[in-house]
């Protein structure tokens, strides 16, 4: 239909008013009902109370970094990045404004830092905000926890490195630090550094991922011995 509609609680119960042209036009008999079913002056205290309301979301959600030096944006990993969001933590995009938003949780709740025309600028509030709130330190490990993704150009090709046979199972890749996302449809790389699993990055064929992963072993933990 397409058309702007009208409606009204009155005793617990959503009463119809009507379809409209115009926005403007459904807003204006909305009042008209207020003030038929619930008296004279009822039209002014639900306006108090909505402007009442507005402001204070606005003043608890928006987070004040005027005090917060700049700081540097937390990339998400690469196989956590769905197609048309950020690639920063803390940041989405608001489709119906147009710009990108970043918020942070605190206290169980999630505080608006703002709108945005560029995802970095986005990003670096939504940084500033972690620090302010949470700390240096918060902020250093959310960059660890999100930033696995490591340089290996200078890292020379390396062979695949072979599961054991009696190690793969049924739909699983045959190569040790390989693993198939259905999410993505890709093969993702993964390494285990010091107790933490390193992302290395997604790839269309299996092989290519599991030289990445061998790369990045050689990188790491140095010179492999193939065993089968």
């Amino acid at each position: 239909m397409n058309k702007w509609q009208a409606h009204i609680t009155i005793e617990g119960k959503k009463k119809f008013i009507g379809y409209y042209e115009s926005e403007e036009e459904a807003a204006a008999d909305y009042a008209r009902a207020v003030f038929k079913y619930r008296g004279q002056g009822a039209p002014e205290k639900v306006r108090e109370q909505r402007t009442s309301d507005k402001a204070g979301v606005q003043r608890s959600f928006v987070v004040d970094l005027s005090d917060v030096p700049p700081q540097q944006p937390i990339p998400k990993i690469a196989s956590r990045i769905k197609e048309g969001a950020s690639k920063y933590a803390g940041v989405t995009f608001h489709k119906q404004k147009k710009k990108w938003q970043a918020r942070i949780r605190i206290e169980g709740k999630h505080r608006y830092t703002g709108s945005y025309e560029n995802e970095k600028d986005a990003a670096v509030d939504y940084a500033r905000a972690v620090f302010k709130y949470k700390g240096q330190e918060a902020l250093d490990k959310a960059r660890e926890q999100h930033s696995f993704i490591m340089g290996l150009s200078d890292v020379p090709t390396q062979s695949p490195i072979l599961k054991s046979f009696g190690y793969i199972k049924e739909g699983a890749s045959k190569y040790k630090g390989v693993c198939f996302n259905k999410k993505s449809n890709k093969w993702q790389a993964e390494v285990n550094i010091e107790g933490k699993s390193r992302f290395i990055g997604s790839y269309d064929k299996e092989e290519k991922a599991a030289v990445d992963y061998a790369r990045a072993v050689f990188k790491y933990k140095g010179p492999v011995l193939q065993t089968t």
